[in-house]
Order: C-alpha cells, then structure tokens, then sequence
C-alpha cells in the first residue's frame, strides 16, 4: 500500500473505484433507486472459520431508509447493497445469507429464525466476479467460511436515495478528493433540490 498514491490507499479509492459506477449496476440502481449517492464502500477477507454479522433487517418499516416499496409498478429498494464475489461462492461455504420476502413482511420475523442454522435462510453459487444487489431491508447475514482452499474475498457498496442517509460519512475527503468528477458525485451531499441552483436545482455535483 505504501507504494500506492495516498488517496489510492483505501476504499473505494483506486482500482476499487470501478466498482462505484459500474454500468450494468447504475442501470439496476437508477430504475430501484433513483438520483443515486454511495453511503459506504468495504473489503471482507475471511479464511476458514471466520464468522460475519449475524441476521439483521427484514419486515416493512417507515423509516425512508428502509422503506423498501413496490407501486404500481415501480420498485423503490431504499438502502441498498452490492457485494462483488472477488472469488467463487458455493452455496453453503458462507456467502451472505437472505430470508426472501422478509423486506415485505408486515409481521416480526421469530426469533428462532434470526439465527444462521434458520431453514428458510437461502444462499447462493457464482462464479468470481459476480455481483449480489439486495435492498437491506431485507433480512440478511453472514455467516462462517467453510472452505479451505481460498478465503471469501467481497467489496461490499452501499446506495441510497440523495435524498436520504443512514451511514455516518467514512470515506475520508482525500479519498474521494482523489477520484475523477463522475466518481465524486456518488459522495454529494444529501438533498434533492435548491431553486435557483445549477443543473435546474438538481443536486448532481460533488462540493468538496
């Protein structure tokens, strides 16, 4: 890393800045999403027997940020993720786990279900490269490695709405300072509109 120019240093800074706007996953994010902005970009690197977060998320809430919705029509996904497979996933090593349909459930998720050994927690297989979108209202988690032979290695991206914001800012200003104006809009502040403003009131740029 000490041979690397200092805002190449961390997430999503880089070589790991392709993964912010890439175009096959803006399409999908602008159709559920909207005007979109990155919350938070990360690396997990888990040999055998390292463990993730346990279940979390899941059942309808009001809170915009995860007010996952589906009207007439159109899919509203709020705080959303993308995690990069750097390696190849079987299913049951220990990529990420989903409870389906929980983002829309309108009663509590059992406590005996909140746990990894939950039957109705679905996984999956893809080859490496390979990119999971999911709302993060749904009820998800990780879970142990099992494979001995190569280490699960993921780039986890989080989006949201401009308009809205759950994570505290950790991207260092160095970081995105380093990054290509396109790249740099992701980390705009958070609103929508202002009359009178540039870009018809829009809030597209990032100010520094």
């Amino acid at each position: 890393a000490e041979g690397l120019p200092p805002h190449e240093r961390q997430f999503p800074g880089g070589a790991s800045s392709m993964l912010i706007d890439h175009p096959v996953i803006m399409d999908i994010l602008k159709e559920i999403l909207g005007e979109v902005r990155m919350e938070s970009s990360w690396f997990t690197y888990r040999n055998m027997g390292n463990g993730g977060p346990q279940p979390h998320g899941g059942v309808r809430n009001v809170n915009p940020n995860f007010s996952y919705q589906c009207t007439n029509g159109k899919i509203y996904s709020a705080l959303t993720r993308v995690v990069f497979e750097l390696n190849e996933v079987k299913a049951g090593e220990g990529g990420t786990l989903f409870l389906p349909g929980s983002h829309k459930a309108n009663f509590q998720i059992p406590e005996f279900h909140r746990t990894t050994e939950s039957s109705l927690f679905e996984t999956y297989s893809c080859p490496p490269g390979s990119a999971i979108i999911f709302t993060e209202n749904l009820c998800h988690s990780g879970d142990t490695w099992k494979n001995p032979d190569r280490p699960r290695i993921a780039v986890f991206n989080c989006y949201n709405f401009v308009g809205c914001q759950f994570h505290r800012p950790s991207v260092p200003k160095h970081i995105i300072d380093g990054l290509p104006p396109e790249k740099q809009a992701f980390f705009r502040n958070v609103w929508v509109w202002h009359q009178g403003g540039p870009d018809n009131g829009k809030n597209l740029r990032y100010d520094g």
